[in-house]
């Protein structure tokens, strides 16, 4: 059986079992000042957290404005919600302060 053979069997196979590929998915970019706004970020934090790839987005090439995907800041801000409805929970701890105050390692 030749590869295109093999290649239309499977596709085949996928559509009876309902296991077609989707489109992926559109996102819909906005500003870095907008989303900044929303987060309640500076600018520079929203392009830096772009750049470290903790938020969808990218640098235009052309003129290097930043945009970032609506979707991933509201994805960030339900994520903040659901940590501090967790830190409110009967029986939550806060953070130890001996964590906070352990030394840095020497480069030696």
């Amino acid at each position: 059986m030749d590869r295109l053979a093999r290649i239309d069997k499977l596709a085949c196979a996928r559509q009876s079992f309902g296991m077609t590929r989707s489109r992926p998915r559109e996102f819909r970019f906005i500003p870095v000042a907008a989303a900044a706004e929303r987060l309640g970020l500076s600018v520079n934090t929203v392009k830096r957290r772009v750049d470290a790839g903790i938020l969808r987005g990218y640098q235009d090439p052309v003129n290097g404005y930043y945009s970032v995907a609506e979707q991933s800041v509201d994805e960030l801000l339900r994520v903040r919600q659901a940590l501090q409805r967790s830190a409110a929970l009967p029986g939550a701890q806060p953070p130890r302060k001996e964590w906070a105050k352990r030394p840095v390692p020497s480069g030696r």
